[in-house]
Order: C-alpha cells, then sequence, then structure tokens
C-alpha cells in the first residue's frame, strides 16, 4: 500500500462511541440534579411565607367575624361582655372592651402572629421599614366628614379612649410579610 492509501484510511477511521456518558456529561447531570434540588426547595420556601401571609388574613378575619357578630347583640341588654355592650347611661371606651374580648374570647385570644409565633398585637400602621410591623393587625375607626369635604371619611387608629357607646364604623387591616397593608374588611362595630 501506498502512502496516499494509509492516508486515507486514518482519514475514514472512526472511533467507536461506547454510549456511556462522559466526564463531562455526568458533570452536566450532577449540576443539573443540584439546580432542580434548588427550584424545588425555593418552591418549599415560598409556599410557606405564602402560607403565614394567609395565616394572618385568617387571624384578621377572626377578628372581624367576632367583632361583626356581636355588633347587633351588644346593643341589647345582658351581653356577656358587659365592657364592650352599647350603653346610654355609662361610657364605654375601647380599650376596656379590648382587655375583656382578650380575656374572655377563646377565638381570637389565642390567635399567633404567624411570622413571630408571638400573640398577634394590633398597631398603628404598616411599615415596610420596621419588620416588627409584620402578621400585626390595625384596627381604624371611619368617622364622616361634613358634608361638602373633598374626603368623605377620614380613617385613624382605634385607641383605648375611643369611645364605643353606640356603633363604630371599624376597618381592619394587617400587615403581610412585607410590612405592607392588606385590607380585611369595613364593618360596624
Amino acid at each position: 500500500m501506498t502512502e496516499s492509501t494509509h492516508a486515507n484510511e486514518d482519514a475514514n477511521t472512526t472511533t467507536a462511541v461506547s454510549g456511556y456518558p462522559n466526564v463531562y456529561d455526568i458533570l452536566f447531570l450532577i449540576f443539573l440534579t443540584g439546580v432542580l434540588v434548588c427550584v424545588g426547595w425555593v418552591g418549599v420556601l415560598s409556599h410557606e411565607e405564602g402560607n403565614k401571609n394567609e395565616v394572618t388574613k385568617q387571624n384578621g378575619e377572626a377578628w372581624v367575624k367576632w367583632l361583626k357578630d356581636n355588633s347587633e347583640p351588644r346593643l341589647q341588654e345582658e351581653f356577656a361582655i358587659e365592657s364592650c355592650a352599647a350603653s346610654a347611661m355609662e361610657r364605654r371606651r375601647w380599650g376596656d372592651c379590648f382587655n375583656d374580648i382578650m380575656e374572655n374570647v377563646k377565638e381570637v385570644k389565642e390567635l399567633k402572629n404567624a411570622f413571630t409565633g408571638e400573640p398577634v398585637a394590633f398597631i398603628a400602621k404598616c411599615d415596610p421599614k420596621d419588620r416588627s410591623t409584620i402578621g400585626s393587625i390595625i384596627l381604624e375607626k371611619i368617622v364622616p366628614t361634613p358634608p361638602g369635604s373633598s374626603v368623605a371619611v377620614v380613617a385613624s387608629q382605634l385607641v383605648e379612649m375611643d369611645a364605643i357607646d353606640t356603633k363604630v364604623s371599624l376597618k381592619l387591616t394587617v400587615c403581610d410579610k412585607g410590612g405592607y397593608p392588606i385590607k380585611v374588611d369595613e364593618f360596624e362595630f
């Protein structure tokens, strides 16, 4: 055979592929598995954080339910929580009513902040810069302004000294994971 024939034979010869992955294939598969595990873990964490926001909203809804359910009965005589009863004779204050609710009403007394595990706190406002506000509740009174005003109502924090002798319009808001407000409901108590 001539030298040129040998060169042609070498050029046409191919090496057989075994069908098994080489080192680079194995490294890629390991990397891909790691990425999939990380994506799954991020999904689990996101679900847990979303669930905490849902529990926070449910805490607010539990307060709204109790206040709504007892809005009419508190106008009747012999209301179970006397400090929350409407009265023409005696001044009733929100602070006394709130304390009695926290002592006597099991469904709201046992509520826990989903983010901290501590009892639910009532605060003045949600603040994204203040991490202590997450999972808290804001209870505001809604006061109508005089007719013709550019703003129909004004909302301000319901404080301990606020009178609750008669029906009061309220707005309940909760603070989410980022410290931003989530409106739950507006109602009368």
